[in-house]
């Protein structure tokens, strides 16, 4: 009977030993994960490790539960792991959760007719844009406003007619492409309306028009797509001493040339210039400049893909402030208008391949 018995608790003594052995505790990063196959990829030191999240796995960041989604390559962990099974145990998610980049439409400020042309203020809370209802021969700027990023916009207000045009940082100057020509106005206040535009007569391109504005973050800067024959799709830009200055004639922006580039946009920091090319394939391809040269020409090119899954619309706008990218799109199962959209957690460092 006691050899029974010191026989047992020998077993019991070497399973234990047995099952702690198998339990392993690294700090790594997370290679890939995929939440649909329960598959994690992890970096330990130079050695990667191919192991499967269970339904048990117990996964938390801060004490605080999560499920398998929440985890994103990049991140740094602690991971307990069974080395027998490849099998992970635990894993505690040490640097913040990273939102996936997701793309909604604005149905707040949807109309029976076509919004397009979103400019937004340099906090993202005051969107402008055009409408152009089915019972109107002609597009009319509104604006709106929200309380922070994850709010709705409210209160429209309807401004002045406009096809194309850009705002100033400040609000208080807006530059309008109407009759084939560019025109600029002002208003004392973001309270105030705005003044009758008037023409710039130095924004004239022999042979065509220019079309598409937009206002760097100092105002001194404009840039705008070029129309006329005989010439590829270019992206030209004027520039002014101060505020009150004239602008200068039209000058041609050096850039990779992807399709026919329109709508450009130079992010308030000036480090990348977007803008809508319609050569690639069928719909309108976001392209994202990059590799500012030292002239002020950009070197670098790519499609905006989420996914893989190319994103298309027109009129791309990019708010630092928020993470977002606001633009003028088809919703999937519309109607064919065009309907603002925002692609949110958007960064483009991530986005851009290659970009460090």
């Amino acid at each position: 009977m006691f050899r029974f018995y010191v026989s047992v608790f020998v077993g019991l003594i070497i399973a234990a030993t047995s099952i702690q052995a198998a339990e392993k505790s690294i700090d790594g990063k997370i290679k890939s994960v995929d939440p649909t196959k329960r598959t994690i990829s992890v970096i330990d030191k130079d050695n990667t490790l191919d192991l499967e999240l269970s339904k048990n796995t117990k996964i938390t960041a801060k004490n605080k539960p999560l499920n398998s989604s929440s985890l994103q390559a990049g991140q740094s962990i602690k991971l307990k792991y069974h080395d027998a099974l490849g099998i992970v145990l635990e894993v505690d998610v040490l640097s913040p959760i990273e939102k996936k980049p997701e793309l909604v439409v604005l149905n707040e400020l949807d109309t029976q007719g076509e919004e397009s042309n979103p400019w937004l203020s340099s906090d993202g809370l005051t969107i402008y844009y055009t409408v152009k209802e089915p019972s109107q021969q002609t597009r009319w700027v509104w604006s709106a406003t929200r309380n922070d990023a994850e709010s709705l916009f409210e209160n429209p207000v309807r401004l002045l007619p406009a096809m194309d045009f850009t705002v100033s940082d400040d609000g208080l100057e807006m530059i309008l492409f109407l009759n084939r020509g560019l025109y600029q106005t002002t208003r004392n206040s973001v309270e105030d309306n705005f003044k009758r535009p008037t023409k710039i007569t130095t924004a004239v391109l022999e042979g065509g028009f220019l079309a598409g504005p937009c206002l760097s973050s100092d105002g001194l800067t404009l840039y705008c797509d070029s129309i006329r024959k005989g010439f590829g799709a270019q992206i030209q830009l004027m520039t002014r001493k101060t505020k009150s200055s004239n602008w200068s004639k039209p000058q041609p922006l050096k850039l990779t040339p992807i399709g026919k580039m329109k709508y450009p946009y130079v992010s308030r920091d000036g480090k990348y210039l977007f803008c809508t090319s319609k050569g690639i394939s069928q719909g309108s391809n976001i392209i994202i400049h990059s590799g500012r040269d030292a002239d002020g020409g950009f070197h670098s090119a790519s499609i905006l893909n989420v996914d893989s899954r190319n994103i298309r619309g027109i009129f791309p706008r990019y708010v630092e402030a928020t993470n977002e990218l606001f633009f003028a799109g088809e919703p999937e199962n519309g109607n064919g208008e065009l309907k603002l959209m925002v692609l949110k957690n958007f960064n483009p460092e991530k986005m851009i391949p290659g970009l460090k």
